[in-house]
């Protein structure tokens, strides 16, 4: 069986990189041709350091890219996770909706130690939970012990289904 990809919400984050950068590109290269302008030196210095920042908060989304494969759920989000959780380590898989008080989650890889959850997300709906039989070392540069992973997915109900086809084939995992 070929792997699986799972549909991620990454269409947006690509048009606001792309909008955003260019903004700043356009905005830098006036700044670059227009020598008697009296602001020029801030935009020479702001372009570049805000094109950088979003450059770095908007590419780890870009290039996500979870997928069902024969013994696990492949989790990948930039650099920061890439991951596969076999199947027989999970023991449960449901929707679900979270907010951290009246703040709501963050998009990226985020990681609660107080409840072990780790969340994959870039929207705050569609979000589906992996419950795990016992803790997991999940990360690539920092490793957290994780009993909970809440995923963002496009269809929620299709992800669910095809999961659960593999958590209760018996005799695997």
């Amino acid at each position: 069986m070929a792997d699986t990809k799972i549909a991620y919400h990454k269409h947006w984050f690509v048009t606001i990189a792309l909008v955003f950068e260019a903004i700043l590109a356009i905005l830098f290269l006036e700044a670059l041709l227009d020598v008697n302008s009296i602001i020029r030196e801030f935009w020479l210095v702001l372009c570049p350091l805000a094109g950088g920042g979003m450059f770095l908060l908007m590419v780890p989304p870009i290039f996500t890219n979870h997928s069902l494969t024969p013994r696990g759920v492949r989790l990948r989000m930039g650099l920061l996770v890439d991951q596969e959780i076999p199947y027989h380590a999970i023991q449960q898989v449901k929707e679900t909706s979270v907010t951290r008080g009246i703040l709501r989650l963050g998009i990226g890889v985020k990681y609660f130690p107080i409840t072990r959850q780790l969340f994959v997300t870039s929207a705050f709906t569609n979000l589906v939970s992996l419950k795990l039989q016992e803790p997991v070392q999940i990360g690539k540069f920092r490793k957290h012990s994780v009993e909970e992973i809440v995923l963002n997915v496009t269809f929620p109900r299709g992800f669910l289904d095809s999961i659960e086809t593999f958590l209760s084939r018996p005799g695997e995992g």
